[in-house]
């Protein structure tokens, strides 16, 4: 794989940071994947400017100390013209200037005292943008209006208006964004991307820039960046037929590419959310996250296989996508301060990536590791090491914004039970069932069952344990969720179905003679069966694995978080409350976007049967059956 790297052009004005980065991120787009060209190709990029973006540059220029009014006009103590509030927005696809006027109009009469008048009122201009031959974006004014503070005419416009003209309307039209520097930084970024064999295309295209007329739209201005493609013989590859699952080394090798591609998602999230969101937007991130994750498994399961030239596009792509309507939003909802307009250039910058990576004839250029440590450091170039960093601990942050409770204590290391390698004995389970503890008051019961593989004369036993090691751990979560009383025994339910489909309520195998911890080919881990690359961050991953307690109410807790996130609404949406259940196991078990999963006809057939197994399962409960672990099945007795 490439090492693609490129120098983000900054100084101390950031807003040209993030423009460079519109740039390189949408010229990195030309440039992608191999495709097939014949022919020389003119291609337009539209570089979106959103009007938080555009006001902000505008409102820096004309108030850079929002403390106190600009000062256009001054002539003694008597004669001043100020400005104050400005704002630029988009009306019927055209640019608004609009600034608060406070004018004073006297003299001093005889020395002794002054006369005049003090008016105080706001501008409107209607505005034509366009870039200049030195890429600065600029604005010619075509109209204007003047209004008193009730918006009404003024009496003394005549007066006033004169003095807008010569000092407030220069003023305004000597505004420009630099658009130059981050131009010239694309070259540098794109030969740093390159491979020499593609050098030369990549100049030719550069070199063929030129700005096509500014467009306007409400959601901004498009800057049209036209450019030609020099054609050549590049050719596409051809599909080879079915792709076999991931070997052991591949799979291996994938693991290391999701890593730094799963910390740069963490990064960008955690980056938003410490600086902009709402509860709407808190959702939204996580439930951004957690799609990426889950879209993750299938590969890891060996049910498909990525693309072996570039394993991150498809992920990128559509990662990029859910963040854009994440951050437009929380946009419109008001959230986006001056601190985050970095945010709207970044995913402006990332819709422009999407546009051309449908359209346009690509050159062989990959996403990587320092790809992505560049964006991560252009949303947040003063972040301390490195953003890619990659561990499996428990992240506080991660946890805090989202709202999770805190860590429950692990349990004291004159405590942790000895590991062995074989079923343990009576002796020794009910030497660990009565050994004092400090946990929680279920964790004495769920110590019992630590690396315990139940022979078949124990499932009985080992099966009323492990009921009531769910029923409290379902008690405990409970009282803390504040869940709808309407739905309250359903979550009751849901529990010990989840738990059972899943794992067979096993936390431990006999594997080679040795007792471990149960674990599917995707990472999912222990009786609930917790996905460990789902939930980096959340969870600690050693405790997942040898404490039961612990992995039953980190079960219990993602259980009540879809519930209230997905299965409720889903449910009261649809007008049935049967849909609570199955929506919330469907995600659990796929992700957030397979909320819907058991309701459509298209699914693949082992989704309808999981699906339909849960559903039997869980209205067997429903109907007080109880527990046959020797068929992971529920009986239901029937009665005269």
């Amino acid at each position: 794989m490439r090492n693609l790297s490129c120098k983000i052009w900054s100084d101390e004005r950031p807003l040209n940071s993030w423009l460079s980065f519109i740039f390189c991120i949408s010229f990195l787009a030309v440039c992608w994947f191999p495709s097939s060209l014949t022919a020389a190709t003119t291609l337009e990029l539209p570089l979106s400017l959103r009007p938080s973006l555009l006001q902000n540059s505008l409102a820096n220029y004309f108030n850079p100390d929002k403390n106190k009014p600009t000062v256009l006009y001054k002539e003694g103590s008597y004669r001043y013209l100020y400005s104050e509030n400005p704002r630029l927005y988009i009306r019927d696809n055209r640019p608004h200037f609009s600034t608060h006027i406070i004018a004073q109009l006297g003299v001093n009469f005889l020395g002794i005292w002054p006369i005049g008048m003090k008016w105080n009122g706001y501008i409107d201009m209607t505005l034509s943008p366009y870039v200049d031959e030195q890429w600065q974006l600029r604005y010619h004014i075509d109209d204007s209006a003047i209004f008193d503070s009730a918006g009404g005419k003024p009496m003394v416009m005549g007066v006033v208006w004169k003095l807008a003209k010569r000092f407030l309307h220069p003023h305004l039209e000597k505004f420009g964004l630099d658009l130059r520097p981050p131009q010239q930084e694309i070259f540098a970024f794109l030969r740093a991307c390159s491979s020499p064999a593609e050098l030369e295309r990549v100049d030719a295209a550069l070199n063929s820039i030129v700005i096509g007329k500014v467009r306007i739209n409400n959601n901004g201005i498009v800057v049209p960046l036209i450019l030609t493609v020099p054609g050549d013989d590049i050719s596409t590859p051809t599909s080879s037929g079915v792709e076999k699952p991931l070997n052991s080394a591949e799979l291996t090798n994938f693991q290391k590419i999701l890593e730094p591609w799963d910390a740069f998602i963490v990064f960008i999230i955690k980056s938003a959310g410490a600086d902009f969101v709402d509860a709407t937007m808190r959702a939204q991130l996580l439930d951004l996250l957690l799609g990426c994750r889950y879209q993750l498994l299938p590969i890891l399961d060996g049910e498909i296989k990525p693309d072996a030239a570039d394993p991150l596009r498809a992920l990128f792509v559509d990662a990029w996508k859910k963040l854009g309507n994440i951050i437009e939003g929380a946009e419109e909802r008001g959230l986006i301060q001056e601190k985050a307009l970095r945010y709207m250039t970044f995913v402006n910058a990332g819709d422009a990536l999407l546009t051309l990576d449908a359209a346009v004839p690509r050159l062989g250029m990959q996403v990587t590791t320092d790809g992505l440590r560049r964006l991560a450091r252009t949303l947040q170039p003063d972040t301390a090491g490195d953003p890619l960093y990659f561990d499996w601990e428990v992240d506080p942050a991660l946890r805090d914004l989202f709202h999770f409770d805190p860590e429950p204590p692990a349990p004291p290391e004159e405590e942790k039970i000895i590991p062995v390698e074989s079923p343990p004995s009576v002796s020794y389970r009910l030497l660990q069932f009565f050994l004092p503890s400090v946990y929680a008051d279920q964790t004495n019961e769920g110590r019992s069952l630590e690396r315990w593989v139940p022979l078949p004369e124990e499932l009985d036993e080992y099966q009323e344990r492990i009921n009531k090691l769910l029923q409290s751990v379902t008690n405990e979560v409970l009282e803390r969720s504040k869940l709808d009383s309407r739905y309250e025994e359903i979550f009751r339910y849901l529990v010990p179905s989840t738990a059972l489909i899943e794992s067979c309520w096993r936390q431990f195998v006999l594997q080679d003679g040795q007792i471990t911890y149960l674990r599917s080919n995707a990472g999912s881990i222990g009786l609930m069966q917790i996905n460990q690359n789902v939930w980096r961050g959340f969870y600690n991953l050693d405790r997942l694995r040898w404490e039961v307690g612990y992995n039953i109410k980190a079960g219990s807790q993602i259980l009540m978080l879809y519930m209230k996130q997905y299965g409720i609404p889903l449910a009261v949406k649809s007008n049935n409350q049967s849909y609570a259940p199955r929506a919330t196991y469907s995600v659990y078990n796929a992700g957030p976007s397979a909320v819907k999963r058991f309701m459509k006809k298209d699914t693949s057939p082992r989704e309808k049967r999981v699906d339909g197994k849960f559903q039997e399962i869980y209205q067997k409960f429903e109907a007080g059956g109880r527990v046959d672990l020797s068929a992971c099945d529920v009986d239901v007795f029937q009665t005269d």
